[in-house]
């Protein structure tokens, strides 16, 4: 008994396909799916004692598209002895939803019929179309039962099975697909004339073959037989197990066994290759990332060291700069103007009382009659009072230009406003944030923000990413642990890299001085200190303290640290409008709380408006084969 082996290994085509698979990821594209898939596929197969081959195969196809029905190919062509093939078909059934219909042979039939088949034939071979209309989302099992002569040959020393179970022409892969190729005459022969039982199988190499010598069977399995491959069985087996079938005068066996043996040298050695490609692929895709992740290392913390501080407190207790709130939010989110930019931007202006801030009761009708709801509104009291660039952009983003005459604007109309003109709002939103990048720039804070490191890590390693997801989709996800390993390597590297920034003297100082201040302001009530005397100064703190990013919590704390009668009036008012932004109010949240929300809102109403426009012992398989009839393929119409 000799050892089965088999096919092919990778080819350039599939590894195309994963190149273009892992670009689709990186670039937008338009995405086509396909209309089916064949996640299993059983056939059985019986040597009939005049050598007929009769088969009967079940296909399941889970279908994501609107279909009229499914159809076989199975050609015809000439045997190893120089006989035709021929193909009946003899019965076809579809199961579904728990209920197996047979379907009946017709001459014609129309897209959108069901419950019948039909049979064309031609010098190449047979059609078969079966007419069952599916949905996205159905699944169907769909059986074929025919009869094959020419796939079973007798010679004078053998019998042969030489036949394509699985054929290269089907639209996409055959997963899963499970052979059993058992014998009529084997039970009424006592195969004394020698000859045994031996089997091989041509196709996947990762496909297997198996004897069961008590059953006289064989048994093949494919894990997956891709579009435009094949899978393919040999089975030599006693002459007397076919005895109506007129035999060849030929001696076969032996060259039977040279072929196969020599097939299955090559594949076994095409086996060695690859898992030495396996090897040295998965430790190149390994050992690439974490080089990469290395060198990445290095120049982080070496060419894109910021010099030392020369503070070197725990706390500070005073504005960190002169500069803008809103540019002070923005250095400390590396150059990204946060949201809290735009808050802290209107507490100043409050503060400065360029606008003020108060609660207006609106009505509304409502299913029950009318309703009330409080909102926060905006005054203008004196525009030309704003003498900053950053603030006279934010006067303009929330309202309008000087010719516009708004001089009031609930909280709620700034995410209409957003909504009813997208490219205008979006335009002096864009317009502020140049201002504020602008007045950043000015200050040299950073040496270099290593754009152009950021962008060449970011190359390379979406470059080796797709090296790496290619190997592992063309080794057939054989080595899960080394992808996930040079992925992860990748991703580290990645996030290193965009930490690269030089920051100047100056920006260092000015960096620990404002983390400073905020652990400040954050343990300002567990130090138990006292106010500094100049409020003035601490009303600046508190629109600091904001553009640093402390919670609405903290933020009301460092307000109730001043004294009530130093901040409200006998009536309630207060003194410095700053503090209004530090409360609730009645049902609704601190000021500072609504606006980040009302300016997340309004920005995704932007970006939602702007988008919509746009040896026969068993086995493995081996290669070598494709001289059995039958084959074939099929799909979907």
């Amino acid at each position: 008994m000799s050892i089965v082996s088999g096919h092919v290994g990778l080819r350039a085509r599939h590894v195309l396909a994963v190149v273009a698979c892992a670009l689709c990821m990186l670039v937008p594209a338009a995405a086509y799916a396909d209309s089916f898939e064949m996640p299993a596929v059983g056939i059985h197969a019986t040597v009939q004692p005049d050598g007929t081959l009769a088969v009967t195969e079940t296909r399941t196809f889970e279908f994501d598209d609107d279909i009229n029905g499914v159809y076989w190919t199975i050609p015809t062509s000439q045997n190893e002895q120089g006989v035709d093939s021929s193909v009946q078909i003899s019965d076809v059934s579809v199961a579904e939803d728990g209920a197996t219909i047979p379907f009946a042979p017709a001459q014609s039939a129309e897209a959108g019929e069901s419950g019948v088949y039909t049979v064309s034939t031609s010098e190449d071979g047979l059609e078969l179309k079966v007419f069952t209309p599916q949905e996205d989302g159905d699944t169907a099992q769909v059986t074929v039962s025919y009869r094959m002569t020419g796939a079973v040959m007798a010679w004078v020393d053998t019998a042969e099975l030489y036949w394509q179970f699985v054929g290269p022409d089907w639209e996409e892969d055959s997963c899963d697909v499970e052979l059993t190729v058992d014998f009529a005459g084997a039970s009424a022969s006592s195969a004394s004339d020698g000859s045994s039982l031996h089997a091989w199988a041509h196709g996947p190499l990762d496909g297997t073959v198996a004897i069961d010598e008590a059953a006289h069977a064989v048994r093949c399995a494919v894990p997956r037989v891709h579009e435009g491959e094949f899978a393919e069985v040999r089975v030599a087996f006693p002459v007397s197990w076919v005895p109506t079938l007129q035999a060849s005068a030929e001696i076969r066996l032996d060259k039977i066994l040279d072929e196969e043996q020599a097939w299955a040298e090559e594949a076994n050695a095409r086996r060695e290759q690859a898992r030495t490609v396996l090897a040295a692929g998965s430790v190149a895709q390994v050992g690439l990332p974490a080089l990469f992740l290395a060198i990445i290392g290095y120049l982080k913390f070496t060419r894109g060291r910021s010099p030392k501080p020369v503070f070197q407190e725990t706390y500070f207790r005073d504005v960190p700069s002169a500069d803008h709130p809103a540019v002070i939010a923005t250095f400390m989110d590396d150059g990204d103007v946060p949201n809290r930019a735009f808050v802290a931007t209107l507490m100043k202006l409050t503060d400065d009382r360029v606008i003020s801030l108060d609660v207006q009761t609106i009505e509304e009708d409502g299913l029950f009659g009318t309703k009330q709801r409080d909102e926060y509104r905006l005054h203008l009291v004196d525009r030309d009072a704003a003498t900053d660039p950053i603030d006279r952009a934010a006067l303009d983003l929330y309202f309008g230009d000087v010719a516009d005459g708004v001089t009031e604007i609930r909280f709620d109309q700034m995410k209409d406003a957003a909504a009813d003109d997208a490219e205008g709002y979006n335009d002096r939103v864009e317009n502020m944030k140049a201002e504020i990048r602008a007045a950043l720039e000015t200050r040299m804070l950073v040496r270099t923000d290593g754009g152009s490191f950021k962008a060449v890590a970011v190359g390379i390693a979406a470059a080796l990413f797709i090296a790496s997801l290619v190997f592992f989709f063309a080794t057939d996800l054989a080595n899960l642990p080394a992808f996930i390993i040079s992925t992860a390597l990748l991703v580290v590297a990645v996030v290193v890299a965009m930490t690269y920034r030089v920051y100047s003297q100056e920006g260092v100082e000015l960096r620990e001085r404002c983390e400073a201040l905020k652990r400040w302001l954050e343990d300002f009530t567990r130090l138990n200190e006292a106010v500094p005397g100049d409020l003035v100064l601490w009303n600046k703190l508190l629109v600091m303290a904001v553009a640093l990013g402390v919670s609405d919590e903290v933020l009301r704390q460092l307000a109730d640290a001043v004294p009530r009668d130093l901040r409200e009036d006998a009536y309630g008012g207060y003194y410095y409008p700053i503090y209004w932004w530090c409360y609730p109010h009645g049902r609704l949240h601190a000021p500072t709380h609504e606006m980040n929300e009302v300016q997340t809102a309004s920005m995704a109403e932007v970006a939602t408006s702007l988008d919509s426009s746009g040896a026969g012992t068993g086995g493995g398989f081996s290669v070598g084969g494709g001289g059995g009839v039958g084959g074939g393929g099929g799909g979907t119409f």
